[in-house]
């Protein structure tokens, strides 16, 4: 069985969750394995990606539990927000099997005009089957809301218990998982790398969604989108530096950065990918 750290690529946050780092911009997916389904946490930036993340996760699901994806478990998705590094593989997924995809309203809302927009944003060297047309990379999705449980949903995890919590802030729909003492939270955290403020984050209800997110004190983990797993008190200096963000310029100016917690926006060249 896997423990904490590395194997093959794979770490498992905990009992029951595994996460998978691949590029472009490398993207930590996230496997969460139930009695009778599995979901799996962002899909990757189109095909190339998403097959990895499905072949990983297919492994992973058979040397942890003796049962196959698709065949013993059903697989439902969970899309954190509406970048393309995070949702461009749900088409993918579908082709697989998957038939049940998840987000918030507000993601839902703006992944068509995303994936407009975002297209070529996607290094084509790494993903070179990406379909000419980008509503292609689009499927039927389902709403959750802020406080549904995977219960509520039947998706089949009596056993653990997982919530959802909409805390926008990085986009307009970020969505947060929230399972025991692990919070998988997307891009609304970052680590190794600051936090991208692009055109649709808004950093002050950035930072406030983060401070209501550490009101749980059962939370411990925070397992982000790329980088590792950190702990609470990095996730409120993090909190801290992005509320400094939504101040006026000229306040920012005067204001201390840390080395490892200043601010980027997003955008890579074709080609380029992140290195941790």
């Amino acid at each position: 069985m896997l423990s904490s750290g590395d194997f093959g690529g794979v770490s498992a946050v905990m009992t029951r969750i595994f996460s998978f780092a691949s590029d472009p911009v490398a993207l930590n997916s996230y496997l969460i394995l139930g009695d009778e389904r599995a979901v799996i946490v962002d899909t990757g930036s189109g095909p190339w990606q998403a097959s990895r993340i499905l072949t990983t996760f297919a492994e992973v699901s058979l040397t942890q539990s003796g049962r196959a994806l698709f065949v013993d478990l059903p697989v439902s998705v969970v899309n954190t927000h509406d970048h393309w590094d995070h949702f461009f593989g749900n088409a993918t997924f579908a082709r697989a099997g998957v038939t049940e995809f998840f987000a918030s309203p507000q993601c839902i809302r703006d992944m068509q005009a995303s994936a407009w927009v975002q297209f070529h944003e996607v290094p084509s060297s790494l993903e070179p089957d990406l379909p000419a047309d980008p509503s292609e990379l689009l499927v039927p999705m389902t709403e959750v809301t802020d406080g549904v449980t995977f219960n509520d949903l039947g998706v089949g995890f009596a056993d653990l218990d997982v919530t959802v919590r909409v805390l926008p802030g990085h986009t307009e729909g970020d969505l947060v998982l929230v399972a025991g003492h692990v919070a998988l939270v997307g891009d609304l955290v970052e680590e190794g790398a600051p936090p991208a403020l692009g055109d649709d984050a808004t950093p002050f209800r950035w930072a406030q969604n983060l401070e209501r997110l550490l009101e749980d004190p059962q939370v411990t983990v925070f397992a982000p989108g790329h980088g590792r797993p950190v702990d609470r008190e990095y996730v409120a200096r993090q909190a801290g530096v992005i509320g400094q963000a939504g101040m006026e310029d000229a306040e920012v100016v005067a204001l201390p950065f840390s080395r490892d917690l200043t601010l980027a926006t997003p955008g890579l060249p074709e080609g380029a990918a992140r290195i941790l």
